[in-house]
C-alpha cells in the first residue's frame, strides 16, 4: 500500500479543512504555505514546504481543532489518508510517543495564546470605553503579565 493517496493543488486563500470537522488524513506540503488559524480566528502558525499538517486530531483521536487555510500562493501538497498515517506512526513507537508529547504541548500553548487574546480584547474594549474603571484595567494587566511569565517553554 503506498503512503500517499494523491497530491492536492489549492488556489490561495482556499479552506482545506475547518475546526471540527473529523480528520480523514495528514497532509504533506510540497509547495506554497498554509496558515492555522483557532476557530475564533487567530492565526496560530504559519507552516511551508517538507512540513506536515492534520495529525494532531488524528494522533490525539479527536476533531480538527484548528482550520488551515492556503496563504497568498498556490499550494501543492501530499495527502496520507487516516488509516496509512496510524499504520506508519504504529510501525514506530517512538515517533508516535514524540508527535504525541509535541502535539499535547503544541494544543496548550494553543490554548494560552487564545487565552491571552481574550484578555488583551477585553483590555482593549475597556481602554476605548474611557468611563471604565482604571482599577479594573490595573487588573486585567496584572493577570496578562502573570500569564505571560507563567507561560514559559518547558521540556
Amino acid at each position: 500500500m503506498a503512503l500517499v493517496q494523491k497530491n492536492i493543488n489549492w488556489k490561495p486563500y482556499e479552506v482545506i479543512y475547518s475546526a471540527g470537522e473529523e480528520p480523514n488524513g495528514v497532509y504533506l506540503i510540497k509547495e506554497g504555505t498554509v496558515e492555522l488559524y483557532t476557530p475564533e480566528g487567530l492565526k496560530l502558525n504559519e507552516i511551508g514546504e517538507s512540513e506536515i499538517f492534520g495529525e494532531s486530531s488524528i494522533m490525539l483521536g479527536t476533531k480538527r481543532t484548528v482550520t488551515a487555510k492556503t496563504g497568498k500562493q498556490n499550494v501543492f501538497a501530499s495527502f496520507i489518508p487516516k488509516l496509512n498515517f496510524l499504520q506508519l506512526i504504529e510501525k514506530n513507537v517512538a515517533l508516535s510517543a514524540l508527535i504525541k508529547k509535541t502535539q499535547l504541548r503544541l494544543i496548550d500553548s494553543n490554548n494560552q495564546s487564545q487565552e491571552l487574546t481574550n484578555e488583551i480584547e477585553k483590555l482593549a474594549s475597556l481602554i476605548e470605553n474611557t468611563k471604565s474603571d482604571t482599577k479594573k484595567i490595573d487588573k486585567i494587566i496584572d493577570g496578562i503579565r502573570s500569564k505571560l511569565k507563567s507561560n514559559k517553554y518547558v521540556d
